[in-house]
């Protein structure tokens, strides 16, 4: 085995995410370079090779702040399936070949977070990296419904009070309207600020979510359910060939299951699409009563699926300043409440 590393383009590395059939996310596709390219990161794209075989592909994003800069690898690298042995000697390969390239951008620190169990947490460790104090950055613990069977047997496996309303929808004649628009975003954008409003959370600015319907396309799609005339759930829904991600979230009370048909409308479109999959993002555990996403996690679990759990996000530190901002993300981690 003759393991080399190197940066590839844009477009190989597309390819090789579009014939990828192993565990990945949308935040490794190139349209979600080109988004965060738009934000004003500088992208990396990466391929890891036997001899001259590309076997795996990162997405590496560069961010700046005022006060640190530093790369990311979010739900990446995205390997071929290998032996355990050969899995260890590609991710040491790649994780040296990660830290020279944050030292050669003149990087305060780099990140990684890995779609691998997080049993690998000492072989990271082992590698000088170090558990990052921010909390879900990129999921680290989703919910995944397998989305190939037929609409009855998917129904059969949800929760019987999930059942229950999404066989409602129809009878209280409720409407969704699929679209990426801007009207599609305005009718999300203003229960997007209730939503808010009520919780109490930092949101992206409204420009991120036009960039990303523009970059994505037709591959960004916004459902919205409305009872009369008026609008209560609309949601943000990314596709890629594999599955559809639940990205973004809004909704006002509403004693009808308006935001199950907000995602019911949306498996069977990744359905009519032939997505395997629909990924609910992040959830948090069953016992976490007290976490601000418990309500919303209930509510994803009420779909049927399972749940998949991720090492958590590792940091390497470069130079001094990786400290301040470590301060920084604990001190926003405890304020939210994670």
């Amino acid at each position: 085995m003759t393991i080399s590393i190197q940066k590839i383009n844009k477009a190989q590395a597309q390819e090789f995410y579009d014939h990828f059939r192993g565990t990945k996310t949308f935040l490794q596709n190139s349209q979600y370079g080109d988004f965060r390219k738009a934000l004003g990161e500088t992208i990396f794209y990466v391929g890891l090779f036997d001899k001259n075989k590309l076997i795996g592909i990162a997405l590496i994003q560069k961010i700046k702040t005022k006060l640190k800069t530093f790369l990311h690898c979010p739900h990446g690298p995205l390997l071929l399936a290998i032996s355990n042995e050969q899995l260890t000697a590609f991710l040491n390969k790649f994780l040296d070949f990660y830290k020279k390239l944050g030292k050669d951008e003149k990087c305060d620190f780099i990140r990684i977070s890995p779609l691998l169990n997080p049993d690998k947490k000492q072989f990271f460790k082992q590698n000088k990296f170090r558990d990052a104090p921010v909390h879900l950055v990129n999921p680290e613990k989703t919910w995944i419904l397998d989305i190939t069977p037929d609409e009855n047997q998917i129904l059969a496996q949800m929760k019987k009070s999930t059942r229950y309303e999404v066989r409602q929808i129809e009878k209280k004649g409720l409407i969704v309207k699929q679209g990426n628009t801007n009207e599609d975003l305005d009718i999300f954008w203003e229960l997007h600020t209730e939503t808010v409003k009520r919780q109490g959370f930092t949101p992206f600015p409204r420009e991120n979510t036009e960039i990303e319907l523009d970059v994505f396309g037709d591959n960004c799609q916004i459902f919205s359910t409305k009872v009369d005339d008026t609008y209560f759930s609309s949601s943000v829904i990314l596709f890629d060939n594999h599955a559809a991600y639940y990205h973004q979230g809004s909704s006002r009370y509403s004693k009808l299951p308006v935001a199950h048909a907000t995602i019911w409308s949306a498996i069977k479109e990744a359905k009519k699409r032939g997505c395997r999959e629909f990924n609910f993002w992040g959830v948090v555990a069953d016992t976490e009563k007290s976490h601000p996403w418990y309500g919303l996690s209930r509510f994803k679990r009420g779909f049927g699926g399972r749940e998949e759990e991720y090492l958590h996000c590792q940091d390497y530190p470069i130079t001094w300043k990786y400290w301040l901002n470590f301060i920084l993300e604990k001190y926003r981690k405890w304020k939210k409440g994670y």
